[in-house]
């Protein structure tokens, strides 16, 4: 009897086991910690945007229509002053920012008039791409003026620097200098809805100059985004693990208890 108590608690033990296996356990996206990546790309008028090519000689000269030109402060050491300015563009990277901690220092010189947000990519079709561009149309009271973009991505009012543009020149309230900057989130970002803030600095002084972010323009706030690695349906797997005592079965182990008990029960008792 106690051996068939055994062969059923073993039994027992065995089939939690097979129940856990068979119950699916769902990895949340949050459940560890992922590197942020994220593949930026610019357009302008329809076409890559080469940074290069982009900026010409900056001038102090004033245009024959006495409009203001934005002064640069270019000097013997432009090579050398471009290259630690991009190091400077690039400290914004990876940079968390709360929508309180942004202050303009520029009163009416820049503005972003408008800006537009396009979704795309949604591999399983949930509602969650893990691509979208956003393209603005940035204005001045100068003439034309050099300036930079830092794009964040973020949610409840902290966003993080994702992606710090080339260096455009921006022309007045020109409505056909729009910017366009595409971004693939490849990783980092469980599904959920996100907040674009979008930061325009002086090229020339590296000073905060505009921004719109979701509480300004209502196209900025609660995109349902993703990053790559989330876009692939994974199929739950079910893993069932039998064990067979020899040639018992567990019906075989009931009868054989139940025989094993009814004898005893009728087994005649000695005076």
């Amino acid at each position: 009897m106690k051996k068939l108590l055994f062969s059923l608690t073993t039994y027992s033990a065995i089939a939690t086991l097979q129940l856990a296996l068979v119950s699916p356990a769902h990895a949340s996206p949050d459940s560890k910690s992922e590197d942020k990546q994220v593949i930026s790309t610019e357009f302008r008028y329809d076409h890559p945007f080469v940074a290069a090519e982009s900026l010409l000689p900056k001038t102090t000269d004033v245009l024959s229509n006495n409009s203001v030109v934005k002064q640069s402060t270019d000097d013997t050491g432009t090579q050398q002053n471009t290259l630690s300015k991009t190091d400077k563009h690039q400290q914004h990277l990876g940079v968390n920012k709360s929508s309180s901690d942004i202050v303009v220092s520029s009163v009416n010189e820049f503005w972003i008039y408008e800006s537009w947000v396009t979704l795309e990519q949604d591999i399983d079709y949930d509602g969650y791409h893990s691509a979208f561009s956003i393209e603005f149309d940035a204005d001045t009271i100068f003439t034309r003026a050099p300036v930079y973009a830092v794009l964040y991505l973020g949610k409840d009012g902290i966003y993080e620097a994702i992606h710090v543009s080339s260096e455009f020149y921006i022309y007045s309230e020109d409505s056909t200098d729009t910017f366009t900057i595409e971004s693939s989130l490849i990783s980092g970002f469980p599904p959920s809805e996100y907040d674009i803030l979008l930061e325009l600095y002086d090229a020339d002084t590296e000073v905060l100059v505009a921004f719109t972010d979701a509480y300004d323009d209502s196209a900025l706030a609660y995109l349902a985004l993703e990053s790559e690695n989330n876009e692939y349906i994974v199929e739950d797997s079910v893993v069932i693990v039998e064990e067979h005592g020899g040639a018992w079965s567990v019906l075989s182990l009931f009868f054989l208890g139940g025989i094993v008990l009814k004898r005893r029960l009728n087994k005649p008792s000695r005076h």
